[in-house]
């Protein structure tokens, strides 16, 4: 077994015996700590995880989200990325990335994920999916206005 995973055969939590629904019992305690406030401690958890199950495309998004609540924001778009890796459908991921695209001004590449997030979700019902589209309502906005204002200009 060990040569295995060694190999790159199987992961450490295969090796650890850890199933599934025990990885995402583990998830879960991640995210419900992140959601009240203790970034740190669910960053811990899920980095390991990540470590664990490096394939799994949620784990890297909660992993992502913690990180944002921490306001490490490159360790979090590096852990989206890593997410979409995974799974190219990964609408949290999607939107959890273009949140932090805007918040580097690149509108373009947020507003493709946005775009991806709402085709994949297109009745919102994700919460990423929902704030991604008040992200584009605003950005709608902003650019009828910018319009409005070039026009009066002589």
């Amino acid at each position: 077994m060990s040569q295995r995973l060694i190999a790159g055969e199987i992961t450490p939590a295969q090796f650890l015996g850890l199933s599934q629904d025990q990885l995402y019992a583990l998830a879960t305690r991640g995210y419900d700590l992140m959601v009240r406030g203790h970034a740190q401690s669910a960053i811990d958890i899920l980095k390991g995880l990540t470590a664990a199950a490096p394939y799994d495309s949620v784990f890297h998004c909660h992993l992502a989200a913690a990180y944002v609540q921490a306001e490490r924001f490159q360790e979090g778009l590096e852990e989206y990325n890593r997410a979409l890796q995974l799974n190219l459908a990964n609408v949290d991921a999607l939107g959890g990335r273009s949140e932090l695209l805007l918040r580097e001004g690149k509108v373009a590449e947020a507003l493709t994920d946005i775009q991806k997030a709402l085709q994949l979700d297109p009745e919102a019902k994700h919460e990423t999916t929902q704030r991604a589209r008040t992200a584009l309502l605003l950005l709608q906005s902003m650019a009828e206005a910018t319009e409005a204002d070039t026009a009066k200009k002589p």
